[in-house]
């Protein structure tokens, strides 16, 4: 097993103490019927000279919403990527750093203990306060923050607009985009312009 795959299956371990469950990769919890908090962790292991950061991201699935992107992105794979997340050191005041030191150098012991306190104690609370469909329209406003990349916001906030009953806003958000971007050469507005076409058939 690699160092990385160790502090993973760590990571995870300690995590599952608290109620979370691995799926595909990252730690979920269920908050209600159609909300799943979401963590992931990226490592820095420096090719295993020594020290081992960890960045911890912390975010919520809204499954109606997640169910209908996939619809209308049938080429993108399955996942339980977040709805909504930010990384875990924007949450926690006077943290030193973006991430946190788990591992001082090669011949110490692996310390995730302070890193999932930090998920317990902020993470946690933060993922319950995205719980609402209400929250989730506004964190997603483009551009969001909030969303995974900047460009998928384009993608999720017409949708969440079309599950709190606000169709003819979305259809006007994604036709404007589309404008936007229909006559650029890059893949991410050529990728746009077919989710446009699908979410304009289904909802326009």
């Amino acid at each position: 097993m690699s160092l990385q795959d160790e502090v993973l299956a760590a990571w995870a371990g300690l995590l599952k103490e608290h109620g979370f469950r691995k799926v595909r990769g990252l730690s979920t919890i269920p908050f209600g019927k159609d909300w799943l908090g979401v963590v992931g962790v990226n490592l820095a292991t420096y090719n295993g000279a020594g020290p081992v950061d960890a960045l911890p991201v912390v975010g919520v699935r809204w499954k109606p919403l997640g169910t209908i992107f996939e619809e209308l992105n049938p080429k993108v794979p399955k996942s339980t990527t977040s709805t909504l997340s930010r990384p875990l050191y924007t949450l926690v005041p006077g943290h030193d750093g973006a991430q946190w030191r788990v591992r001082a150098d090669k011949d110490a012991p692996v310390h995730l203990e302070e890193a999932v306190d930090a998920v317990l104690r902020w993470g946690v609370p933060f993922m319950e306060s995205l719980c609402d469909p209400s929250v989730v329209v506004e964190r997603l406003r483009p551009p969001s923050q909030f969303a995974v990349n900047p460009a998928a916001s384009w993608m999720t906030y017409p949708i969440a607009l079309v599950l709190t009953d606000r169709r003819s806003e979305a259809v006007k958000v994604v036709t404007q985009h589309l404008q936007e971007v229909a006559d650029k050469p890059d893949l991410a507005s050529k990728f746009y312009v077919e989710y446009a076409d699908r979410f304009l058939e289904k909802y326009a």
